[in-house]
């Protein structure tokens, strides 16, 4: 069962009972771990230092102008063992139809409850928690250093961060700037073994010496895709030796086989839920291709309102819609695996439904679904490497109180982001929310954007700037080096998205006629040649074109035809105006047919009811002719006659086919004889 905050609360007046651990929070010396590898950060001294400062923590981007103060004290926190800061842990374990549940409480004693999510180097997960001066830590972000190849154990591969790289320093100096010391670090949670997210964890239960440790169990051999083992094993031994010497040095807890939802730490008026992504741990049966699948997540609760940080939980293999009925809806959501689109899907997003998503990573890092509530709703985003470069923001500090959650001022940060799907694309977020701005950004695509007083970039419109005219084309992006559709006209424009050019331009292997970048549609006379340029594309025509009902036809030069045209053995005709022609044409003394298709008429050929034909040359034929054995009579008009025919004084007789007859035959009821000529002799008997 889920143990509620009340609950937990309840549990803090019992007396000591059987199995119930209860361990003072005050520093004590340590000896230096024994057994396993060399620790990751520097335990060579048997004795830590505590009272050291860490205010000359740099930045994550390396600047040392960085402040980590939110209003708190940023001078050294006194970490002295007699510090105010003590508290009391218990621990209980209990079972409840038969699952095994634990409950860890950490009363403290005064002061805020927040919930900090650090801006780091790139994109990784450092989280600290406090409430009534007592303190957790969840990850810690990426460290310095890394494998050297020497220990077979940890060979060297491809895509380990550079070992001078990382937050060590930052985020050691941002926990002991607001108070964390070696007294009062109730807990430190490990979410999984990637170095973005534990390779700090050596270092912070060195220097502040969490009472209670905890962190899926991990092995190399439990991924099955060997392209993601990276370093893995080395920050997780790491972690664990670190783990192990605080349970010898100060009687630290190791949390690690977390078969349920039941378990839950006080944390001052926190309830944290650890929520574990299989319970039932069948990776270490089946294998998972990532360690991201071997984790665990914390949902905090604190005077009715919620967070949960999902760490890098996945959405693949149904892993966001097995933990999403768990956790329900939240206030705070840090989004799970900085943001990216394996993560976060459109259901899990509706299910959580949060009002304010942090994002451990920078914006152009997310789907549309993972703020498709701040564009289309009231929810916040908070990308926080954007809150760091525009802003120099720390942090997102979120403070929990009987009125709700609030937040620190981010309204110094301000940041563009691309979608994939809406239209605009591109939109202005300042502290969070959508904000009207007015200028140009480019956008991590490399397309420019132009904000006009509004939060979403101009589309589909014309704007002007200095001097100049820009078509920002439907998703908002600024065209460059290609014709557009303004609805109104085709421009092209040139690579600084100016309308250019003039006369003939050549683009992607059309040809188009310019003037001032717009492009000419229509006929056009040019050079003594007429052209068409499709009339919506602007594209010159060329071979066969149809205009208004007309076939023209235009050389692969472009200009217009006119007279006669040998189409590979068929010839056609183009008029004076360069239609083609159909129907009778008289030309050079002769007359010449076209079909409706414009095809020149040769041998016998049919107009109406009447029957023509036309010589080799085209030319109409009249008067005698001999054609496939026969005699024809092809009249002044060039029609073929039929019946009695006289030519020069004598009569000729043509069949209904127009076959010029010879001897006798039966004509008009008598008998008629004709010579071999054709020539009637007279009637017979």
């Amino acid at each position: 069962m889920n143990l509620r905050h009340g609950q937990l609360w309840q549990r803090l007046g019992l007396a000591v009972l059987s199995g119930i651990l209860v361990a003072s929070l005050a520093p004590a010396t340590a000896a230096a771990p024994t057994g396993g590898q060399d620790m990751h950060g520097d335990m060579e001294s048997a004795d830590l230092d505590t009272s050291s400062s860490d205010s000359g923590v740099s930045a994550p981007d390396t600047a040392q102008d960085r402040s980590a103060s939110d209003g708190a004290d940023a001078s050294d926190v006194d970490e002295s063992a007699d510090s105010a800061d003590e508290a009391t842990a218990s621990s209980e374990e209990e079972s409840t139809d038969g699952v095994d549940a634990q409950v860890y409480t950490f009363p403290g004693t005064d002061g805020p409850t927040r919930i900090h999510v650090l801006t780091t180097t790139g994109s990784a997960d450092a989280i600290l928690l406090e409430s009534r001066g007592v303190f957790a830590m969840i990850d810690g972000a990426e460290g310095v250093g890394a494998p050297d190849g020497k220990d077979p154990r940890y060979p060297l591969r491809e895509g380990v961060v550079n070992a001078a790289l990382g937050d060590t320093d930052w985020v050691l100096g941002y926990m002991s700037n607001h108070g964390v010391t070696s007294s009062n670090l109730a807990f430190y949670l490990g979410t999984h073994a990637h170095s973005d997210h534990i390779d700090n964890a050596d270092e912070i239960i060195k220097k502040f010496r969490p009472k209670v440790i905890l962190s899926p169990e991990y092995s190399d051999e439990w991924i099955t895709d060997k392209s993601r083992l990276w370093d893995n094993q080395w920050i997780y031994d790491n972690m664990m030796t670190a783990a192990r010497w605080a349970q010898s040095a100060y009687g630290a807890s190791i949390v690690q086989n977390i078969k349920d939802y039941n378990t839950h730490i006080t944390l001052g008026d926190m309830d944290v839920q650890i929520i574990p992504t299989d319970p039932a741990e069948n990776y270490k049966k089946t294998g998972v291709r990532d360690a991201n699948l071997i984790a665990y997540t914390a949902k905090v609760s604190a005077f009715g309102h919620s967070a949960y940080l999902a760490a890098d939980l996945e959405a693949g293999g149904g892993y966001e819609d097995r933990i999403a009925p768990i956790v329900g809806h939240v206030d705070m959501l840090k989004a799970g695996h900085h943001g990216l689109p394996t993560s976060n899907s459109s259901a899990f997003m509706k299910a959580l439904s949060p009002s304010m998503i942090a994002q451990t990573g920078p914006e152009w890092y997310i789907p549309d679904n993972l703020t498709e509530s701040v564009i289309h709703g009231d929810s916040s985003w908070v990308p926080l490497v954007d809150l760091w470069s525009s802003g120099h923001i720390p942090s997102l500090i979120a403070t929990f109180g009987p009125s709700g959650i609030s937040y620190n001022d981010l309204s110094y940060a301000s940041w563009g982001h691309e979608y994939g799907l809406e239209n605009p694309r591109a939109w202005w977020f300042k502290g969070g929310r959508p904000a009207a701005t007015t200028g140009w950004w480019k956008g991590s695509s490399g397309s420019w954007y132009y904000f006009a007083g509004k939060p979403s970039a101009e589309a589909s419109t014309w704007v002007y700037d200095g001097g100049q005219w820009y078509w920002m084309d439907a998703t908002g992006a600024m065209a460059s080096s290609e014709l557009v559709d303004t609805g109104k006209g085709l421009y092209y424009l040139d690579s600084a998205g100016h309308p250019s050019g003039n006369g003939w331009m050549q683009i992607k292997g059309k040809w188009y006629y310019l003037h001032d970048g717009r492009a000419h549609n229509g006929w056009l006379y040019d050079g003594g040649s007429w052209y068409w340029l499709d009339g919506r594309a602007g594209v010159m025509a060329t071979g066969w074109t149809s205009v208004q009902g007309s076939w023209y036809y235009m050389r692969s030069s472009g200009a217009m035809v006119t007279g006669w045209l040998d189409g590979g053995g068929t010839w056609y005709y183009l008029r004076a105006s360069g239609a083609m022609a159909t129907g009778w044409l008289y030309d050079n003394g002769s007359w010449y047919y076209f079909g409706s298709e414009g095809m020149m008429a040769l041998g016998w050929f049919s107009d109406g009811s009447a029957v023509y034909y036309a010589a080799p040359s085209g030319a109409m034929a009249t008067g005698w002719l001999y054609s496939n054995g026969s005699w024809y009579y092809l009249g002044s008009s060039g029609a073929r006659a039929t019946g009695w025919v006289l030519d020069r004084g004598t009569w000729y007789y043509l069949s209904y086919d127009g076959r010029m007859v010879t001897g006798r035959n039966y004509i008009d009821g008598r008998f008629s004889v004709f010579t071999d000529s054709g020539a009637w002799v007279g009637y017979t008997f």
